[in-house]
């Protein structure tokens, strides 16, 4: 085990080369120059020099396994669906393989503006953290046993003897919302019989600040229709907080889905001219 003094890794998952990705990392980079920025990739996206390259396919043995016990109940694609099942266990075997027990994960559709050292001592109490109960597009990971119990549940999901049932059983009620079985059903699980060991980020901390869960949610912040109004301050991003009337300064924010075309423009926006060229 590593001791709780080094630098906590950011890792992502991320297959593919995507135009947004480079700006994720330098970001994430940018924000905790003491911390190593871990991609678990593919050999489409080894070629970040600010960046720890480590082939997923190193770490999917049971992610594969899931593959073939998938059933798709979802309105998303069927490959991103599994993907996004999959990743966990990719994770739990990278943290095996390197004998970590504490990183954070971050998606890598997240620009993060914290130092994660400094922020992980607010929850270094828990197992693992949240935003509202579900999203884990920026979770810290304090013990991996809280990964390992996410995997154990979501094979128990597709491989059990009621497997079927219960699957339609959830699809019936999250399809009521127009979504499907995804992991945030396992997220949401996992919150739900750990209360006192998984922690929810959501809602304006004592500092002003606050976790970004969906750029596209207004989340009792100025909106322009569309997304969060974000303007930038000593190139960290605020938006204004309707019920307070006040400046709050955003950790992250998460450019979900067609959001992501607005990466790059946040980033340069908050992101120092010199360092522009991480992510050229």
């Amino acid at each position: 085990m590593r001791p709780s003094s080094d630098p906590l890794p950011i890792v992502f998952v991320h297959r593919g080369n995507s135009a947004y990705l480079p700006f994720t990392l330098a970001q994430a980079k940018l924000a905790s120059l003491s911390s190593p920025v871990v991609l678990l990739g593919d050999r489409t996206n080894n070629q970040f020099p600010f960046v720890t390259h480590a082939d997923m396919s190193a770490f999917a043995e049971q992610a594969a396994e899931l593959a073939k016990v998938y059933k798709h109940r979802s309105p998303n694609g069927a490959p991103y669906e599994l993907f996004c099942f999959q990743r966990w266990f990719i994770l739990r075997d990278f943290m095996r393989a390197n004998s970590l027990e504490r990183i954070v994960h971050v998606d890598s559709d997240v620009l993060l503006y914290v130092d994660v050292n400094v922020e992980q001592r607010l929850w270094r109490d828990y197992d693992l953290t949240l935003v509202r109960g579900v999203c884990a597009g920026n979770m810290f990971v304090n013990r991996r046993a809280a990964i390992e119990d996410l995997c154990d549940w979501i094979w128990d999901l597709y491989t059990s003897a009621d497997s079927d049932a219960k699957l339609d059983a959830i699809h019936a009620w999250r399809s009521q919302t127009g979504e499907g079985v995804s992991d945030m059903v396992a997220l949401k699980a996992i919150y739900d019989a750990n209360r006192s060991r998984v922690a929810e980020m959501t809602g304006v901390r004592d500092d002003d600040s606050y976790w970004d869960a969906n750029i596209h949610l207004a989340e009792g912040f100025e909106h322009d229709g569309t997304i969060k109004r974000i303007r930038y301050h000593d190139r960290l991003p605020y938006g204004r907080h309707l019920a307070s009337a006040r400046d709050v300064r955003f950790k992250a924010l998460h450019f979900q889905g067609v959001a992501k075309r607005h990466i790059e423009p946040h980033f340069r926006q908050g992101c120092p001219a010199t360092s522009s060229s991480i992510a050229a």
